[in-house]
């Protein structure tokens, strides 16, 4: 059995769990972004099941402009959900990090390379997350900007008629 004197184990241990605030600041974008998910698939399950009903009423070119929002939605799920598979496989990353750093300071074993290359691997993943993530909201303000020209276009050939 091996055993450390008291400041060799603090060593140990901050080194090693230095990288959990890292975990934490990606769970915390990935709770938002999952909540972005979520939401998403939500607006499309309500335009499958009633978008018909709910664009006839209002907009006499209804399946063009639901096709539409149903197909940038889509777009949006699918960046939403590789977002998230990034920022896990990030985390897992940082995760063999932690463990690699944690097992040679206390094992006494080489593993120089393994956790810079798993860090490194974490911060590549975390960023290209982001870009996704912020083309999400681009393409999110697409979509309103297209259903804003839609309202425009309804109000302008609906004058003399109640607005919506």
């Amino acid at each position: 059995m091996i055993l450390y004197e008291s400041n060799e184990l603090a060593k140990m241990m901050s080194s090693s769990v230095a990288p959990v605030f890292l975990i934490a600041g990606i769970a915390g974008v990935l709770s938002i972004m999952s909540l972005r998910y979520g939401r998403v698939i939500d607006r499309i399950r309500t335009l499958l099941r009633e978008g018909p009903k709910l664009y006839k009423r209002e907009i006499s070119k209804s399946d063009e402009h639901l096709s539409k929002e149903l197909h940038s939605l889509y777009k949006r799920a699918k960046l939403l959900r590789m977002t998230i598979i990034l920022e896990v496989i990030s985390i897992f990353c940082v995760t063999i990090t932690i463990l690699t750093l944690f097992a040679s300071l206390s094992l006494g074993l080489d593993f120089r390379m393994v956790p810079i290359v798993f860090f490194m691997g974490a911060l590549f993943f975390l960023i290209v997350g982001l870009i996704l993530f912020i083309q999400d909201f681009a393409l999110s303000l697409a979509c309103i900007k297209h259903d804003m020209k839609v309202r425009a276009d309804l109000e302008v050939s609906a004058s003399g008629q109640e607005s919506f």
